[in-house]
């Protein structure tokens, strides 16, 4: 069937709406079970007013020649053929024509339109940036209905002032050109400023700002990352696999399997096994992030360490997998100078020589220390998960920066059996040996992963220590075990490898984690060397040598190498070589039984994709609701299936998780009083955070959460909750403070995923407070925040009275701001800012805010900072700006009769009479989301903006790109 005798819709997303929507023609147009191009993952949502956005030109080789240029507007991208392109001469005008409307993922489409199919012919992203429309022209939507439209473009190409004027609309006319069925023609004019240029012509620049690639290249080679500053027999890198998405918070780091003998095969990659602490560094607009195996931040251990990530990476967002390494005068790593290196990085000491872990203390020379770079997860847009290990080893090795601390970690084709014995030589700890086409299976211990020891060592956890005599009466022996299935097995003992600096730092350590119950199952005796054992929390892990194993299970012949810093004891178990041949032929089978299904399965381009850093976006780029990126995506519907058919405990697989889930049946929330609604159960509580997780994630992404818990549900007793314990799943993202003085540093809980959401509704942690400040700078507030705290004798009408006072006065000053119910009597009101102010400055904004708000109802509003003082009056609450306090999350679920939520609204609400403070549940939000969607998206991204009252007709009066805040309180 020809693209225009389809039937209208027919090839719409099924997860769109059933309106009339301005992506139907795209959607008639294609069909997507044939063209690589995104379908656009939902309807669009409309921007609240008049903003400025992003703008991409696409260079596109169809029939003819012509240039796509896209302006985003109102959810979509506003589109124009121009055949010639854009110029930065202003003596020349294009013609421009109007062509549909396509969804913001074509954005960064880049690749080639099959034959037979609507515009047939490769595509590249010529240029892209922001736009801003002049102040002739506000409002982009309606200039374009309008007919004119004047803006300024920030492009890496194309710059400055240009007009789109509209020079005839002849709706049902017979076609022109073969661009546009309606045939509406505008012109395309640069104005003269600075960056125009006489005689400028497009095609003298032909390359991608994305890729680097010309059209030709795209067309030869459509699946290849062009690296144009390589040479031309290694630039073309196959990332067919590669998945257009946002930049993850952390991927669980993939493990190799202990194997018997080491081997050589062509198929395989041979490595060092580095003797140091696995890292993942995460590159994200010119900062630079760390987490350990366990996924707590790595600064807690090597604090700058990384340095500005330009220095050493060609790439906007990274994540690297490797290894922090100290290496001796004659380059081996070794882990005991690491260890010394960890307490001078915490220390401010210089890196030298120290204590070791050979009994004695050690000089000599300064030991180096850096980053062995292994592998590369992700890069500028692209999850590389499932792209071959040889091709990430590749692409890794192309944007590594010779020099400093962080290097690229070589490997040998095929002859592990040299490798191997080179290393034995040299007395290095081992190799591993690696598939050279096998995936990247984050969280697993994978057999496309092999290690081979040359020393045999062993993870083991501490439960207990004794005191020793004479020089070693710090610390005589540590009681270690390792784990089977829950149960922590007593595995004997380690008493050397100590020197007295260790001694004395693990008997403080030790010494805090003392207990008067064994974690041992069943606990050993306690005599002969053991009588004097006292046990200790089951939190430290060690490094140990061994000569072995005891039929009894017991390690023996062992000295102490070093903590394993950030590991998780629960993940260590003892290690078992499996017979190399059989792990060997399994990874064969696993990688062919791969390769043969991505054949199999039809081509297609991801449409999720990467969610720009804040301060990379541009002035008016940052406020339209954003689409839920599929990082954040919910439960499915097989998943809340199979939890409905759990009984009152088992496991449940969410999101490639699983979780252990307990008491499902018991009873967290009443009904509300007067109803005839069934009272809440556990089970209810983990279903409704599967299905919010695609609103509610992405206002927790990258924030410590403050948690409060009521176990024995809201009827019992609550507490606050901030630190996770170490029996936490190891994969749960964690955030620990650096540099804290005056009270302990807290291991905070990072929601990254579905998950994490449902754990914390097994935990009955349902009340949820996310930061105002983000991890990469939690002493920069992303918010002003507006806190309406209702008295004892203010009553609901009061509460609104103040709210809309509150919205007169965002109208008056031009600002946009976000309400919402906090789900039990008050209302609030979020102003996303720009991320330079202090919470001093903003808390000094908003008192000045609220108190001219409060001037105007003094009958209703105290200021007294005791509620006994109150009389019963609402406090207008500006000191939660302030550092480390926070606010309940959107979605969050809070502790009263029905299950209220504290729901984000629209500001034309507050003028509803059937609103209420408990309007919104567990049990009917997720409705509202799937109506109305998240109205509090754009709060994460909108860094200011005009105010919208929610009718449709924006305030004129006055106009702001940003939200800014003097010390004096004004507003610039």
């Amino acid at each position: 069937m020809s693209p225009s005798k389809r039937k209208p819709g027919a090839n719409r997303p099924a997860a769109t709406t059933t309106r009339s929507d301005p992506l139907e023609r795209y959607w008639q147009k294609r069909d997507f079970a044939k063209t690589p191009e995104p379908a656009g993952a939902q309807a669009p949502i409309p921007s609240i007013g008049g903003r400025g956005g992003r703008f991409v030109v696409q260079r596109h080789r169809a029939t003819r020649l012509h240039y796509d240029f896209r302006l985003e507007v109102d959810g979509v991208l506003a589109s124009w053929a121009i055949p010639k392109g854009p110029t930065l001469d202003p003596k020349i005008r294009r013609m421009a024509v109007h062509v549909e409307d396509h969804p913001l993922e074509y954005f960064d489409f880049e690749g080639v339109i099959p034959k037979a199919q609507y515009g047939a012919g490769d595509v590249i992203v010529w240029d892209w940036g922001t736009f801003k429309p002049e102040e002739e022209t506000p409002d982009p939507k309606q200039a374009i209905e309008d007919g004119e439209l004047k803006f300024e473009l920030n492009g890496q190409k194309v710059n400055g002032r240009f007009t789109l004027v509209r020079t005839s609309r002849r709706p049902g006319t017979a076609p022109t050109t073969a661009f546009e069925d309606d045939s509406e023609q505008w012109l395309l004019i640069k104005k003269r400023d600075a960056p125009a240029v006489d005689g400028w012509d497009p095609e003298e620049h032909p390359q991608s700002v994305k890729t680097g690639r010309t059209n030709d290249e795209v067309k030869a080679n459509r699946d290849a990352l062009w690296m144009s500053d390589r040479p031309a027999a290694t630039a073309e890198i196959d990332l067919s696999g590669a998945v257009e998405a946002p930049l993850p918070g952390f991927i669980p780091p993939m493990l190799a399997t202990l194997g018997s003998t080491p081997f050589s095969h062509p198929d395989w990659l041979f490595e060092i096994k580095w003797d140091g602490y696995r890292l993942q560094a995460i590159v994200d607009a010119g900062k630079i992030r760390t987490y350990t195996r366990k996924g707590l931040d790595g600064a807690t251990y090597f604090p700058g360490l990384l340095t500005t990530p330009g220095s050493w990476i060609t790439a906007d967002q990274a994540i690297l997998d490797g290894e922090v390494v100290a290496l001796d005068e004659n380059g081996a790593p070794d882990f005991g100078l690491l260890q010394e290196g960890i307490s001078n990085f915490r220390t401010g000491t210089k890196t030298g020589a120290g204590a070791g872990g050979n009994g004695s203390e050690r000089s000599g020379p300064k030991a180096t220390l850096v980053y062995q770079a292994f592998d590369l997860l992700y890069l500028d847009g692209r999850l590389l998960l499932n792209v071959p290990l040889e091709n990430r080893k590749k692409l890794l090795r192309s944007v590594l920066r010779g020099g400093g601390r962080v290097r690229f970690a070589s490997h040998v084709d095929e002859d592990g059996l040299a490798f191997y014995d080179a290393a034995k030589s040299r007395e290095l700890e081992g190799i591993v040996a690696k598939h050279r086409r096998s995936r990247y299976e984050s969280g697993r211990r994978s057999s496309a992963w092999l290690k081979f020891k040359i020393r045999p060592e062993q993870e083991l956890v501490v439960g207990g220590y004794t005191s020793g005599e004479g020089n070693a009466k710090d610390l005589g022996a540590v009681a270690v075990g390792v784990y089977e299935g829950d149960q922590l097995r007593f595995a004997g003992k380690v008493g050397s490898g100590f020197n007295a600096r260790t001694r004395k730092e693990l008997r403080r350590r030790l010494e805090e984690l003392e207990t008067e119950t064994s974690p041992f199952d069943p606990a050993p005796e306690r005599k002969g060397e053991l009588r004097n054992l006292v046990w200790v929390k089951p939190e430290l892990v060690i490094r140990a040598e061994l000569g072995g194993w005891t039929r009894e299970g017991y390690v023996r012949q062992t000295a102490f190498k070093g903590v394993d810093e950030g590991h998780d004891p629960k993940a260590v178990i003892r290690e078992r070589a499996a017979p190399t041949e059989e792990l060997a032929a399994k990874t064969e089978k696993e990688v062919a039984a791969s390769e043969t299904a991505a054949a199999a399965k039809p081509k297609s381009r991801a449409t999720a994709k990467a969610r720009p850093n804040e301060d990379s976006r541009g002035a008016g780029a940052a406020g339209k609701p954003a689409a839920p990126d599929r990082q954040f995506a919910g439960a499915t519907l097989e998943e809340l299936d199979a939890l409905a058919t759990i009984p009152k405990e088992g496991i449940w697989s969410v999101g490639g998780r699983e979780l252990k889930l307990t008491n499902l049946d018991k009873v967290l929330f009443p009904p509300l009083e007067g109803t005839k609604d069934s009272p809440i159960r556990k089970r209810e509580l983990i279903a409704y955070f599967g299905r919010i997780a695609p609103a509610a994630l992405p206002h927790l992404a990258d924030r410590p959460l403050n948690l409060q818990r009521f176990p024995n549900g809201v009827g019992g007793p609550g507490f606050w909750q901030k630190d996770i314990p170490s029996t936490a799943p190891a994969w749960l993202r964690r955030w620990k403070e650096v540099g804290v003085a005056d009270r302990a540093a807290n291991m905070h809980l990072i929601a990254a995923e579905v998950a994490t959401l449902c754990w914390l509704g097994n935990q009955a942690a349902f009340e949820i407070h996310a930061w105002t400040g983000r991890i990469d700078a939690p002493d920069k507030p992303t918010f002003a925040l507006v806190d309406i705290d209702p008295g004892e004798k203010t009553t609901w009408e009061e509460t609104l009275q103040i709210a809309r006072l509150y919205r007169a006065a965002f109208e008056h000053l031009g600002l946009r701001a976000y309400p919402k119910l906090t789900g039990k009597r008050g209302i609030q009101a979020w102003l996303p800012i720009v991320r330079k102010y202090s919470f001093e400055e903003t808390s000094a904004w908003v008192e000045k805010l609220s108190r001219a708000v409060g001037a105007l109802v003094p009958d209703l509003v105290s200021w007294e900072w005791s509620v006994s003082q109150r009389k019963g009056k609402a406090r207008l609450d500006y000191t939660q700006n302030t550092f480390i306090k926070t606010l309940v999350a959107p979605y969050a679920v809070r502790p009263a009769a029905g299950a209220p939520v504290s729901a984000p609204i629209a500001w034309k609400e507050l003028d509803d009479p059937s609103l209420r403070p408990n309007s919104f549940t567990i049990r009917n939000v997720v409705d509202r989301v799937a109506e109305v969607g998240d109205l509090f998206a754009a709060a994460q991204t909108d860094a200011g903006g005009r105010f919208e009252r929610g009718n449709g007709t924006p305030n004129r009066r006055s106009r702001m790109t940003a939200f800014a805040i003097s010390t004096s309180g004004s507003l610039t």
